[in-house]
This record gives C-alpha cells, structure tokens and sequence, in this order.
C-alpha cells in the first residue's frame, strides 16, 4: 500500500466525518473527492473505492452510540419494560417505533432500485446531478430557515411525522441530496426545533448507514483480503473518532446559530460543480 493511498483513507474518513451529520451530503462530497482522487495500484480499485466509502459511513454510526449510549439504552429499557407491561409509560415504544418509521423506507427503496442507483453514480452525468442536487437543496434550506414557523421546544414526532420524513428521506438516494437533509428539513417543516431535527437525523442514521456498510461489504465480499480488512478498518476508526467532535460541535453550534450557512454552503459548492462539469464536456 503506498503512501497515497494511506493519505486518500485519512482524507476521505475527515471528509466523511465532517459532512455526514451535517446537511450537505457526504456521499456527494466524497464522490467528487474520489473523481479526482481515486485509490492507485490496488487490484479491484473501483470496488474498493465504493466499498471504502459507504463503510467508513458504519464509523459515523458508532459515534452515535457512542455520544448518545445513556439515551438509547434508557429509550431501551422503557420499550422492554412496556412490552412486559411492567409500565404504562409508552416513551420507549414510540421513540424506537419512530426510528423504525423514519429508516425503513429508504431501506426498501434503496434495495428495490440499488442496480439503477449504482448505474446513476457511476454515470457521466454524475457532476451534473451533484451540482444541481446541491444548489436546489441550498435554496430550498434557505427558504424554509427564511419562512417557515418553527417550534422552540423540544418536539416528540408521531409516528405519522416519522413515516413522512422516512419516505422524503428516500429523495436522499440521489447523490449530493443529503440524507440529513432531507430529515432535517422535513422535521423542521413538520414544526420541529433545531435540536430535535437534529438529533432525529442521528438516530434514523443507526439502522440505514448499518445496513449500507453491511450491505457493500457483503457485496465486495470478494475483494476481501488481510490488506483491504486493514485499510477498512482504519478509515472506520479515524471516522469514528473525527465524527465524535463534529457531532458535538455541531449540537453546539446549533444553540445559537440557524442552517443558514449550509444552505449557502450547498449553493457555492453546487455552482462550482455546475462549471467545472460543464467546462469539461465542452
């Protein structure tokens, strides 16, 4: 493995750090990334490039176990202790049935339409469908921060609300979208604060980025071998550890500071995609 490749594992684990939780897409961010820098003299290179990068995302997961462990396993408890109707407090049931409601339909979707999906981000019009997923996604942030009504408390969602932001969350299978994006959005649209879109946008991440890096490593199965085990290893462990700070910078930052800049953020970088595309086909 030579030293290249070893520098492109720890960019892509801060790029997938950075850009996971936060609503910008980090699927898009590191498609373009490996379009320019693409691991060099390994065998199998292209597949391990996707694997690589939806795994790493398994990474980011744990550090929401990890920050939110004493939540989730309360959240546990209270569901475990209302199915043996040792209490009436039904706290448990809904929080996982909702993380459920907000995760299955992109699960499915995804499943349903993967060959399509790949085919889309492997096409020539990638650069074009990621610029443009990032600036309608930048505007369509910055109008609903601009005129939407928004609660200040902490919102509890039903199950409804959590089943209308799993299917919108299924537009996020479109590269440069943002899975986080569209759940915050929607919650946001829903009457949520920034807090709880957030942290709903978190839990929802366990089940779909587990079942994604499941998912490519039982695809890739056959590239599997001692050196690749190693780098997928590591650009779990450095994502893991990046993603920790990001998630509590990120909840910091939120007190007192609205999406705004993200939504510019999306645009800038979208129009920049735009003509660097449109430069190169011509």
């Amino acid at each position: 493995m030579n030293l290249e490749n070893w520098f492109i594992i720890f960019v892509r684990s801060v790029i997938e750090a950075l850009t996971e939780f936060l609503p910008i897409s980090s699927t898009g961010h590191l498609f373009l990334f490996s379009s320019f820098f693409p691991f060099s003299n390994m065998p199998n290179s292209a597949e391990f490039d996707d694997l690589f990068d939806i795994f790493i995302q398994t990474g980011a997961m744990l550090s929401v176990l990890v920050i939110y462990k004493d939540e989730l396993i309360s959240k546990f408890k209270l569901g475990l202790n209302r199915l043996r109707n040792l209490t009436e407090d039904n706290t448990g049931i809904n929080f996982w049935t909702n993380i459920v409601l907000g995760s299955v339909p992109v699960l499915i979707v995804g499943f349903l339409f993967k060959k399509k999906l790949d085919l889309l981000k492997s096409g020539d019009s990638l650069l074009i469908i990621l610029g443009t997923a990032w600036v309608l996604g930048g505007i369509v942030f910055l109008i609903v921060e601009r005129y939407a009504k928004f609660n200040n408390d902490q919102k509890s969602f039903s199950w409804k609300e959590s089943l209308l932001i799993g299917i919108v969350q299924c537009i996020a299978l479109i590269p440069g979208v943002s899975r986080s994006a569209a759940t915050i959005i929607t919650a946001r649209l829903l009457g949520s604060d920034k807090k709880s879109s957030l942290e709903f946008s978190f839990f929802v991440a366990i089940p779909v980025l587990t079942a994604a890096g499941l998912y490519k490593l039982f695809k890739y199965r056959h590239i599997l071998n001692m050196e690749n085990l190693i780098l997928l290893s590591v650009g779990f462990f450095l994502t893991f550890i990046f993603c920790l700070y990001v998630i509590r910078f990120f909840l910091h930052y939120i007190r007192t500071r609205s999406f705004v800049i993200f939504g510019y953020y999306r645009i800038a970088l979208g129009i920049a995609v735009l003509f660097y595309a449109v430069s190169v086909k011509n």
